[in-house]
């Protein structure tokens, strides 16, 4: 850290350019998958955590998709289990007793039993069980679509905790950094070097420094609980994901159109059952009779056997056919949009990522250039050949263009792993 006289302290701007200089100093500490080119500044080591797909795979273990996909799958079989049965529903039982014994009381006497089972009508069955089919056959993209979502919020958050990470460590840096300056500047108030108007100066910087620190802390407590909230772990997860291949293009099997597609297919095997069921369900009835006709009078029995065949009518088919017809179309136009959507994710995404590379390489060169003037400036300025405005405006401009590479690398990051989400492509 460089040495501050008196004077410069004194000025608004030139406080204010120790202030950015102490800043950007810290900023450059900060932890990144990828290393800052060689300098003074200290990285700190790399933390060992869970990567992407083990975050997904906990977080995926807590939603309530996945919690509930088990019980879905068994409702599908269950209703599959119900169509493949020659009834269509409940079966019925009927008892009835038919006596005299309040008018004439003539010894009539008569009992019923009857057992009424539901049955398909035509073609019903066969549709309900393509139905069905389409359901099951859209389960698992539906269920990898969700998965698809969540992976962007663990990617998102992963993110935001790495950030608030950095943000925590350059701010311990900028306290220390602080520190060590309020000694130096200390001591050469002792030494009669420096005016009292430094240290003043100095331990302000401490407490700002210090206050910058506990708000950093604050944030990073309250997105590691989000983050444990959404994952149920509490170590730090890396966000190194693989490149993929070059000119990427969208397939028909991300998860995104195949939800859709099955959607379709689920729409329309809806539609095809509303116009075959047009009448409920129809039923068969197989009854015994046991009836007396008069005290004294043998016992006569009987078998009854009946046939239910209910009526179709407009103000019952015309509102479910019209419903089928408007899911249909909507899963028409949910594919259409998906279509696009992809498309247009993937065309951003691959435009993101090649800003994001020529990004990185113009600050690398800005990095190895403010490196070198540094160098320069700093070298004159211990021979006295330079004043001290320059060489904080050199120190200012190194830190800054180092603080601007990491950032350029954290942004190459983050657009691969918004390339591979645009791909429908899980950590």
């Amino acid at each position: 850290m460089p040495y501050f006289s008196p004077f410069c302290l004194a000025q608004p701007a030139c406080a204010a350019l120790v202030l950015a200089s102490a800043f950007v100093a810290a900023a450059t500490a900060q932890t990144s998958p990828l290393p800052l080119p060689p300098g003074p500044e200290a990285t700190a080591p790399a933390r060992s955590g869970p990567n992407l797909r083990e975050a997904l795979d906990a977080a995926w273990a807590l939603s309530p998709a996945a919690r509930s996909a088990d019980s879905r799958r068994a409702q599908l079989q269950a209703r599959e289990r119900a169509a493949s049965s020659w009834i269509n529903g409940s079966p019925s039982a009927l008892l009835a007793q038919r006596s005299d014994r309040f008018n004439n009381n003539g010894g009539l006497l008569e009992y019923e039993a009857e057992l009424e089972f539901p049955v398909w009508s035509p073609g019903v069955r066969g549709a309900t069980q393509r139905e069905l089919a389409a359901l099951r056959l859209g389960f698992e993209p539906q269920q990898l679509v969700a998965r698809l979502k969540l992976a962007a919020e663990v990617r998102e958050a992963a993110a935001s905790l790495a950030v608030a990470r950095t943000e925590r460590d350059l701010a311990q840096r900028k306290h220390g950094e602080a520190l060590a300056l309020a000694q130096d500047v200390q001591r050469r108030v002792k030494a009669g070097d420096s005016a009292r108007v430094d240290e003043l100066q100095a331990q302000s910087l401490v407490a700002q420094a210090a206050s910058g620190q506990e708000q950093a802390g604050q944030t990073l407590a309250r997105l590691q609980n989000q983050w444990l909230a959404l994952t149920g772990l509490a170590a730090v997860p890396s966000l190194e994901e693989p490149l993929p291949p070059a000119n990427p293009v969208i397939g028909p099997d991300h998860p995104a159109i195949q939800a859709a597609q099955t959607r379709g297919q689920a729409a329309q095997a809806a539609l095809e059952l509303s116009e075959t069921d047009k009448r409920d369900p129809m039923s068969v009835g197989v009854g015994v009779t046991r009836e007396r006709s008069a005290f004294g009078a043998a016992g006569e029995n009987s078998l009854r056997l009946a046939l239910k065949i209910p009526f179709g009518t407009d103000s019952r088919n015309a509102p479910r056919i019209a419903a089928a017809r408007a899911e249909l179309d909507a899963a028409q136009a949910e594919l259409d949009a998906a279509q696009r959507q992809v498309q247009t994710e993937l065309a951003s995404a691959l435009a993101e990522l090649d800003a994001a590379r020529r990004t990185q390489a113009s600050m690398t060169e800005r990095a190895r250039l403010s490196t070198e003037v540094q160098a320069l400036v700093a070298k004159a300025y211990r021979l006295g050949e330079s004043d001290l405005p320059t060489r904080l405006r050199a120190d200012s401009e190194k830190f800054e263009a180092d603080l601007s590479l990491a950032r350029s690398r954290v942004g190459l990051q983050r657009a691969v792993s918004q390339l591979n989400q645009a791909l429908g492509l899980l950590p």
